[in-house]
């Protein structure tokens, strides 16, 4: 694994301890030299024996002091020193610290290489078992998202939300490098406003994290009211540190007597929806099972299999109070669709069902696309709410699904497009005038004619009344940028410009529709991405502006995704070259028209849109440790009287396949079951999945 990070060094620190002796104080008479109002605090409390402090605690750094805790801040606490003779341990904690420990790493790998270090351990086997322990040892981790948290998609922007997992193990800051330490401080602080006896109880319970960690949650700036702690304001994947409610974190905590400690939520699978190779789901040998994660607190799975919703029955029965108080149990669906989550707990026995559906990827509050599913398990003892258990089902970004009415399994597309249509992802990217431009203008071809279909001539001329002073400011500002002495007044120019560009996004547009210019934008493409003729309709003059287009490689990217098409049974090609679909138009699947949305997203990104729109034409990116590529569809077969499964039908290269309800091939077709025969599944030269 190749790790990078920024080299940097804090400055000097010995004027923090020429204040503290000028103070005439001693370095244990204090939590903190903080002067802000954290600080004043926590030192107030501690001198009036209210609040433990931090000489029970530990501090690790695992990153060789690349973002190092401002130490002499924390005198009273103890720094973990490393084996001189074996070098300072970089990356992930891999042993236990005997004392209660914070600690952090500001490295990671790329998104692609292997990713956050949050991410490495939950890859791993027994990366979530051992990070378990950390949380019971008094353990905990603060690590950087770094690249698998991000708005974007496919690496244009970013790769939207990796995370497999949300558990309460770890704390992951949004950002990279340095973003953990705001974090950190906030933990300790924390442990350090404990009251004394409180501390030692949560301590010698073990149970100290799980406690910081429902502070943590309860402070967090998106928590406005009670109910959002049921939330998944209060549990994202990731936290940001703009959110951060570091004072609140450190009342809450002087506030909790022994008494006020929450209970602690323990929970197990007993019994599950059975998966099985080569008939459930395909997958080479070697891929990490569906079950990524099986421990107390955090459980999760990737929804792999052609069933149609995964069943689990968890037991509660172990979640306890430290006071031996009964407990009252909540699940809560965090992220996702409650139509598509059934939570079964009568609160009468220790069991609770739940049963979940696959998701089409979700849009976060904070506009980052997630592919995961977070149920959380929280128990009350009539006082205090416990920080929750967490269960997640992750949802593979390059597989699709799709249903009846009866919510039964119609197909399964295993080479997914990226969803995303390449829009700018910051309001203060020019790229929204060219947008604004080609939405706007009248007479140019059939853009204009397709959006003409989307919007009214009134909002078009109320669009192009913002788009043309921004227009014309953008042209002096480029002006000035080729010479040298007005680079700086440029700058300025530009920077005023992006902040009038964002204002004027949110203009509210004529008529009565209520369209802004950004929501008449974003709605008109993505409405043009459903046409299901869109190609079809205009295939010689899309041939044409493909040839013309700003983006060399539009021809061929229009070319390979027909192919695809083609493979997979959905477009036919004659030999006079018009493309049609295998389909007659008018009785188009849900999945069929789908698969026409992501030609439609190529042809507007590629074609119509190639200024306006940056968008990666690869399949949907998925980490390949999860799943490997497989170049066909599935498409499932019912009795129609008994609507029983009989098997699936594969679409690949082309050619058709048939297959039973166990996964072998029926080689003489569906009439003919005697002849079915056993299928090998192992990955190819490329990297993809063939079958033999």
């Amino acid at each position: 694994m190749c790790f990078f990070h920024f080299c940097h060094r804090p400055p000097t620190l010995h004027w923090v301890w020429l204040l503290t002796l000028s103070l005439g104080l001693s370095a244990q008479a204090q939590v903190t030299t903080r002067q802000d109002p954290v600080g004043t605090l926590l030192n107030q409390w501690y001198s009036a024996g209210t609040a433990a402090g931090l000489s029970a605690i530990t501090y690790e750094n695992r990153d060789d002091q690349h973002s190092p805790l401002n130490a002499p801040k924390y005198p009273q606490l103890e720094i973990f020193k490393h084996d001189a003779t074996s070098g300072a341990p970089k990356g992930l904690a891999s042993q236990l610290r005997l004392r209660p420990t914070v600690g952090n790493c500001s490295m990671a790998a790329g998104a692609t290489q292997g990713g956050s270090l949050p991410r490495l351990y939950q890859m791993e086997p027994r990366g979530p078992q051992f990070q378990m322990l950390q949380y019971l040892a008094n353990n905990l981790m603060i690590y950087p998202e770094h690249q698998d948290h991000d708005i974007g998609a496919n690496g244009v922007g970013g790769y939207g939300d990796l995370f497999p997992i949300n558990n309460l193990y770890s704390i992951i800051s949004q950002g990279s490098s340095l973003s953990d330490m705001p974090f950190v401080e906030a933990v300790l602080s924390t442990i350090a406003a404990f009251p004394p006896e409180t501390q030692e109880m949560l301590i010698k319970q073990r149970v100290l994290m799980p406690t910081v960690q429902s502070i943590f949650r309860k402070s967090n700036k998106m928590v406005v009211n009670e109910l959002d702690y049921f939330s998944g304001n209060a549990h994202p994947v990731v936290f940001d540190s703009v959110k951060l409610d570091e004072e609140k974190m450190v009342q809450l905590a002087h506030e909790m007597t022994p008494a006020k400690i929450p209970p602690l939520v323990q929970i197990s699978a007993v019994d599950e929806t059975e998966l099985l190779a080569d008939k459930d789901f395909f997958e080479k040998p070697n891929t990490l099972t569906h079950k990524l994660a099986d421990t107390p607190m955090s459980i999760a799975r990737v929804m792999r299999g052609s069933v149609d919703e995964y069943g689990m029955l968890l037991f509660l029965g172990k979640t306890a109070d430290l006071m031996k108080r009964p407990v009252k149990i909540m699940l809560q669906v965090l992220q996702g669709d409650p139509k598509l989550v059934r939570l079964d707990y009568s609160g009468k026995s220790p069991y609770a069902r739940l049963r979940v559906r696959w998701h089409p990827p979700m849009i976060t509050a904070t506009g980052i696309r997630s592919n995961r599913v977070d149920i959380a398990v929280f128990a009350s003892n009539g006082i205090s709410v416990s920080a929750p258990a967490i269960i997640s089902f992750f949802m593979l970004p390059n597989e699709r699904r799709f249903y009846d009415q009866r919510g039964s399994l119609t197909e399964i597309e295993y080479q997914a497009a990226n969803p995303d249509i390449g829009l700018p992802l910051t309001s203060k990217d020019t790229r929204w005038l060219r947008a604004m431009l080609d939405v706007s203008i009248a007479g140019d071809g059939v853009r204009s004619q397709l959006i003409a279909q989307l919007l009214t001539n009134e909002e078009r001329m109320a669009i192009q009344a913002v788009w043309l002073p921004l227009n014309k400011r953008l042209q002096v500002i480029n002006s000035l940028e080729k010479d040298p002495v007005r680079k700086d007044a440029a700058m300025k120019m530009k920077a005023d410009l992006e902040t009038d560009l964002a204002a004027a996004l949110d203009n509210k547009l004529p008529g009565g529709r209520g369209l802004t210019v950004r929501s008449a934008i974003a709605r008109s493409l993505d409405t043009l991405s459903t046409f299901p003729d869109l190609y079809f309709s205009y295939q010689k003059k899309l041939t044409t502006l493909a040839t013309n287009s700003t983006k060399p490689s539009a021809t061929a990217d229009i070319r390979n995704e027909i192919r695809r098409l083609v493979d997979l049974g959905i477009l036919i090609e004659q030999a006079s070259g018009k493309i049609s679909t295998a389909t007659a138009p008018d009785k188009l699947s849900p999945a069929e028209r789908h698969y026409l949305r992501e030609l439609n997203l190529t042809v507007l990104s590629q074609v119509l849109f190639p200024e306006a729109l940056d968008r990666s034409i690869a399949p949907a990116w998925v980490d390949p440790r999860l799943t490997t590529p497989k170049p066909w569809r599935d498409v499932f077969r019912y009795d129609e009287t008994t609507s029983q499964r009989l098997g699936w039908i594969r679409y690949q290269a082309g050619h058709t396949y048939w297959f039973d309800t166990q996964g072998r091939l029926l080689r003489e077709g569906p009439k003919h079951p005697d002849k079915a025969v056993p299928v090998k599944y192992e990955s190819n030269a490329t990297g993809q999945l063939e079958w033999r």
